[in-house]
């Protein structure tokens, strides 16, 4: 009965990514989320699974399968020193060369060239990106995007988690030769490879079907009760009269800006949102071991290694991202979006300083120390040795609001 052991060594132990893909693995359609969270469909029970282990096999919860993943793309595993960052190409820094691609983004416009590139070279007919919610726009919910153009609707991040992946079901069965790309956070992106690597129905169609993942660093995710009281308690505006809510708008490194119904706009600083949200978040993502998963065919960071101090300091440093290349895929796209134009690219040095990662780092220490049920890391059987410092001392208050 492997969705009451889902159930058990997942959902019971608070390792549930909230990824969606164990709706998607389901051969039988026994699974649906209720709100973040998978559960059994109404008219099915535990027997109902039978031996079929599809959900636990495809859940990155507990076991994200790193090295079973990177023996597929890289035949070979990530060494010591490869710890964070992962197998890689090469590293470049980046923006998109649009103006008004850069202008709308939250670091440059990497990613949005980076998926247009990746619809016109690969023949993607759809990308799957975080959008929002129709009925309630305060909530994330995956956006399909059709043509290159509309992308830029999607340009900056969304820190809330959601159940990204569920949509790719639906959107395989409505359209059966979709050529599927997507952005995807490191749990959401060890989910696809693992589903890839599964000798099912469903596995054949992703290995097949979904065939470009953008990977978005990620130092941790965040509750949809963080953007709520964000909205209710720092902006004092009621959930019923917000239009729409972007989290990295204006000038570098961002505000979060809340507009209303009646067209007003409230602002929140990034760094006092950053704050917020460190009292939002789940068991997964603090014990979470990856920044990076190192699976997608590319990945993307801010190039600024601390936006929290900047937005504290106002210092609007240069707006760009950081691509590291992985796959022969990813190195084909990011090779037509600076043939076409589509994306400036110039040297710059990939920095481990990069708050994100020493927050991840000092976390998943802290974790590893506790003796309780975390995730895996990517390489079997190897921690890192230090000391960790309170996450506080890394995201320090200043002003009014010490």
């Amino acid at each position: 009965m492997p969705f009451s052991d889902l159930a058990k060594y997942v959902l019971d132990q608070e390792l549930c990514a909230h990824c969606g893909a164990c709706l998607v693995a389901c051969p039988e359609d026994l699974i649906d989320f209720h709100d973040l969270f998978p559960g059994l469909v109404e008219r099915a029970g535990f027997s109902s699974c039978g031996a079929c282990r599809d959900c636990l096999d495809t859940c990155p919860g507990l076991d994200p399968a790193t090295a079973g993943s990177e023996a597929r793309l890289f035949g070979r595993h990530r060494r010591q020193q490869e710890r964070w960052l992962g197998i890689y190409r090469q590293a470049v820094a980046a923006c998109a060369a649009a103006p008004a691609v850069f202008e709308a983004s939250a670091s440059g416009g990497s990613v949005t060239a980076l998926l247009a590139a990746a619809m016109k070279c690969l023949h993607l007919d759809c990308v799957l990106v975080a959008g929002r919610d129709g009925a309630r726009p305060w909530r994330a919910a995956t956006a399909a995007v059709f043509t290159p153009d509309a992308l830029i609707r999607f340009s900056q991040s969304t820190y809330q988690i959601f159940p990204h992946l569920g949509l790719i079901k639906t959107l395989l069965r409505q359209h059966p030769y979709l050529r599927l790309g997507l952005t995807a956070l490191p749990c959401q992106t060890q989910a696809l490879r693992k589903l890839q690597g599964l000798e099912t129905p469903w596995g054949e169609i992703i290995r097949q079907q979904v065939v470009f993942i953008l990977e978005i660093a990620c130092s941790s995710n965040t509750l949809p009760l963080g953007t709520e009281t964000l909205i209710t308690d720092l902006a004092r505006i009621p959930l019923k009269e917000v239009q729409d809510i972007r989290y990295r708008q204006g000038p570098y490194p961002g505000q979060i800006a809340i507009t209303t119904k009646q067209g007003e706009t409230v602002t929140v600083p990034f760094w006092q949102a950053v704050r917020h949200f460190k009292d939002f978040k789940n068991h997964r993502c603090l014990s979470c071991g990856d920044w990076m998963s190192g699976l997608s065919d590319l990945s993307v960071c801010d190039g600024e290694p601390n936006i929290f101090k900047s937005s504290q300091d106002a210092a609007f440093p240069p707006k760009f991202g950081m691509v590291l290349v992985r796959t022969k895929t990813g190195a084909r796209v990011l090779d037509w979006a600076k043939w076409t134009g589509t994306l400036k690219t110039w040297p710059h040095p990939l920095r481990e300083d990069n708050l994100g990662l020493r927050r991840k780092r000092n976390r998943r220490g802290y974790y590893e120390k506790l003796g309780i049920p975390i995730p895996l890391g990517p390489i079997p059987g190897y921690r890192e040795i230090f000391e960790p410092v309170p996450d506080e001392s890394l995201i320090p208050k200043i002003g009014i609001y010490d």
